[in-house]
């Protein structure tokens, strides 16, 4: 992975989130008027990626718990989970990139912070899952993803992929 050159912070109140463009209007819209109130009211934490020297936002991702219903695990994936009917997963909401930031690989960037982050948490989880935007299924595929047959913008990375894949702890 290349170096990077941006912090990741929770969002607060010092971040200036009005001229974050990503091009997607629903997510900047999001970050401008909801993100705030979805960390205050505990709904998703929202982690942005700023420039160091000038704390502006780059780009943002939301993390929030879920849980993947049984039936819906491809029978391949079931070997070793327990019968339960849903299982638990972290939930990646939304990622997006501001503008004058895109194809220097900060989307890359984030997606591995928001696994590092989550498989560091002293929570269970068994798999991480993703709700993309159409034309963002194929840059989750290239790290792994997986789609679930009944719901093609919804993929899905197992836990123990991702340890591997970041070579990161198991807390």
């Amino acid at each position: 992975m290349a170096s990077w050159s941006y912090r990741i912070e929770l969002l607060n109140k010092k971040h200036d989130r009005s001229h974050f463009n990503s091009g997607i209007e629903a997510l900047d819209i999001y970050l401008r008027n909801s993100a705030g109130q979805d960390l205050r009211r505990n709904v998703a934490s929202v982690f942005v990626a700023v420039e160091p020297d000038t704390d502006k936002i780059c780009g943002y991702y939301t993390l929030a718990t879920g849980s993947i219903l049984y039936v819906s695990v491809p029978a391949d994936e079931k070997k070793d989970l327990p019968k339960y009917e849903s299982l638990p997963a972290v939930r990646l909401g939304r990622l997006a990139v501001d503008a004058s930031h895109q194809r220097r690989r900060l989307g890359e960037f984030l997606l591995y912070d928001a696994f590092k982050y989550a498989v560091n948490q002293p929570i269970a989880w068994k798999f991480f899952i993703v709700d993309a935007k159409d034309n963002a299924v194929g840059f989750y595929c290239r790290f792994g993803l997986k789609m679930f047959a009944d719901d093609k913008a919804r993929l899905y990375i197992r836990r123990e992929t991702i340890i591997e894949l970041c070579n990161v702890g198991n807390h």
